[in-house]
């Protein structure tokens, strides 16, 4: 074998056409990646690995290439590059029959589908975050309901949500997506939140952390594709939220009713299919409108976006109203380019 590893140039459409093609052979659909390594024998790709931020993804070997060493050639490249940017844990997204690759060089499983694997590397793994999680906020000695919910921003929608199902448990958690992918930075979500809910006595909010809606676990949610890898990513981070965050003693989770979103309609019948095989029943409250029709963050970011702040003014509770009328600079980036969530 002429082995030569090499590090390709994302931004050179040749290399990355080259870097898809090959994945192709797999069923895999090239997506956001920021480093990608692959091993050439005479010029062809064999072999390849890449990542985005610190998750490892596209991880393949041409099956006449497999079992000669590769894999660890690969990943101490993608390693080595991860630890550089300043990583200490990462993630595995793979089919099942690498599995067995990663658990020998110490990765943890986190979730299975039944096509794909996400494991993981680092300091701190999931059983370590769910038992910190429970000390930290106490949650294991309630019944609990649980709503995840990102706030780009926080909307009257939201508020209604929260207050109807705080109505039907004991305690609710509010996982507040904590991944930067939104138009609002986190802390001011959060910010949103914590003034939104705070006549509500039995509500705790939580930042969701890395497993819950994240670039390792659903980088779809922020990439919002229709390809078949949706499906994948849903179910997956699905089967976290029952596997793990059950132990939580999370009786039931909430969602608000889809009719626009098509990709959020069909989390939520993906959620209403996997959650009760983990003891969690799904309910769905239905949306709350106003004269103007059904309440939407992206309403609002539209609104904000065109200067309407009367009319925007009409979807958010006073608290968020007050946080956005002092938010220039996400008001001015907003106004350049929007997310869809």
């Amino acid at each position: 074998m002429d082995e030569t590893l090499r590090i390709l140039n994302l931004e050179n459409e040749r290399q990355r056409e080259s870097l898809r093609s090959f994945l192709s052979r797999f069923s895999f659909t090239l997506d956001e990646v920021d480093f990608a390594v692959v091993l050439l024998d005479h010029g062809e790709i064999v072999a390849s690995c890449c990542k985005q931020r610190n998750v490892l993804k596209f991880f393949a070997i041409d099956p006449l290439y497999q079992n000669q060493g590769l894999s660890q050639k690969l990943l101490t490249e993608v390693t080595y590059r991860m630890f550089e940017e300043g990583y200490d844990h990462s993630f595995v997204f793979t089919p099942l029959s690498n599995r067995g690759i990663f658990k020998s060089l110490g990765y943890d499983e986190v979730a299975t589908s039944d096509e794909v694997v996400l494991l993981e590397k680092g300091p701190e793994t999931i059983v370590e975050y769910i038992r910190r999680i429970d000390e930290s906020y106490g949650l294991s000695d309630k019944e609990n309901g649980a709503i995840v919910m990102n706030g780009n921003p926080f909307t009257l929608g939201h508020q209604y949500l929260i207050e109807t199902a705080a109505k039907y448990v004991q305690q609710l958690l509010i996982f507040v997506v904590e991944e930067e992918a939104s138009t609002f930075p986190f802390h001011d979500r959060f910010r949103m939140f914590q003034e939104g809910t705070k006549h509500l006595n039995n509500v705790i909010l939580i930042p969701s952390g890395r497993y819950i809606i994240s670039q390792a676990t659903f980088p779809n949610y922020f990439l919002r594709d229709l390809q078949n890898s949706f499906a994948i990513y849903a179910t997956l981070d699905v089967t976290i939220f029952g596997k793990w965050f059950k132990k939580l003693n999370i009786t039931k989770r909430f969602v608000g009713e889809e009719p626009l979103d098509p990709m959020t309609n069909q989390y939520n019948e993906t959620m209403k299919k996997i959650l009760p095989d983990y003891g969690i029943e799904l309910v769905v409250i239905p949306r709350v409108s106003n004269e103007q029709g059904i309440i939407s963050a992206s309403i609002v970011r539209r609104l904000l976006k065109e200067d309407k702040w009367d009319e925007a003014k009409k979807y958010v509770p006073s608290s968020t109203f007050e946080y956005l009328r002092n938010a220039n600079e996400v008001i001015a980036e907003l106004k350049k380019h929007d997310r869809k969530h």
